[in-house]
Order: C-alpha cells, then sequence, then structure tokens
C-alpha cells in the first residue's frame, strides 16, 4: 500500500508549517536542537493527517503536546487540538489472574508432547514479535488486541513511507539546485 499524492502534499503543507513555527527558534542552535526540531514537526504533520483516528497518531501527539504545547495546538489548529491532546490512554493493568493463569501454564508445560512443545515456541515466537510490534509503534504498548495492532502498524508504516517519501523529494530538489 503506497501513500497517495494528496497524502505527500498535505503532509508537506503540515510539515512546512511546523518548520516555519521553529524558524525563529532554531535559528543560533546546535545540529541536535536542530534535528529535534524537525523531528517534532514532522512527527506533528504525520499525526495530524489522520486527524487523531489512530491510536499511534493519538500516542505522538500527546508525546509532542508535553514536549512542545505550542507547536501541536498550532499545527491542529480545526482538528479538536484540545481533546486529542487532553485525551487519555488506557493503562496497562497486571491482574493476580493473569498471574494465577501463568503458573498453571506452568505446570502444564512439564507434561507436554513434542508436538505441544513446536506449537508453544510458536506461540512464544509470535509473541516476542507481537511485544516487538508495540514498542515501535506510537501508543502500541496500549492496544491489547493483536488484529487492532496490526492494522495500526500498516497505518503507520504507510504515513512513515509518506514522510520518507517526502523528504526524499526535498533532498533530491536541494541537490539538483546545487548542481547548476
Amino acid at each position: 500500500m503506497q501513500p497517495t499524492s494528496s497524502m505527500k502534499e498535505e503532509f508537506l503543507k503540515k510539515w512546512q508549517m511546523g518548520l516555519q513555527i521553529y524558524r525563529p527558534l532554531i535559528d543560533n542552535t546546535s545540529i541536535s536542537e536542530r534535528r529535534k526540531a524537525i523531528k517534532l514537526s514532522a512527527d506533528v504533520a504525520m499525526a495530524s493527517l489522520r486527524r487523531g483516528t489512530t491510536c499511534w497518531s493519538r500516542a505522538l501527539i500527546q508525546k509532542t503536546a508535553t514536549e512542545d504545547n505550542f507547536l501541536v495546538r498550532q499545527m491542529l489548529s480545526g482538528i479538536k487540538a484540545e481533546t486529542l491532546i487532553n485525551k487519555k490512554l488506557p493503562k496497562v493493568m497486571c491482574h493476580r489472574k493473569i498471574v494465577r493463569r501463568s503458573k498453571k501454564m506452568l505446570m502444564r508445560r512439564k507434561s507436554r508432547s513434542v508436538s505441544e512443545e513446536i506449537a508453544a515456541k510458536a506461540r512464544k515466537l509470535v509473541k516476542r514479535k507481537t511485544q516487538g510490534l508495540r514498542n515501535v509503534v506510537p501508543g502500541g504498548e496500549f492496544m491489547n488486541n493483536d488484529v487492532l495492532l496490526i492494522q495500526e502498524t500498516l497505518d503507520y508504516i504507510v504515513s512513515l513511507q509518506t514522510q520518507v517519501n517526502v523528504m526524499r523529494s526535498i533532498v533530491d530538489a536541494a541537490e539538483a539546485g546545487t548542481e547548476r
């Protein structure tokens, strides 16, 4: 699934707006501060494309709002910025029931056949890969549904592709301008 040209155009407009907001603040700063400003504005631009309809976009908006509230409010104007910034993400909880169930599963593992062992290893591998996805996708740690996590991951990948394509186009244009 490739990002559409309208997504690229909208991302570029939002990102440009974020860079213009940051411009007076980063003129005399270090390279790392400039990189951080570019990353923050790109993250907010990418999240604002989804208008808070996905978990990862809300997580990025909340994370960025704690770092730079002014930027988020400016870039999200017209998208109910207050509700997106203040929306609470669900808390991850561990219940006693889960702990008891895992202890019972450990007891059952001792009396398994070879095919059950292979299936258990496969489940463990899938669980580890799923946890890796939860760590990579913003807001993924709050998603308990694996299907939702995969949908959010796919949507996040398309948005990242949009971001990379736009940035690559800007670099190509800049290189073409310096060659003349």
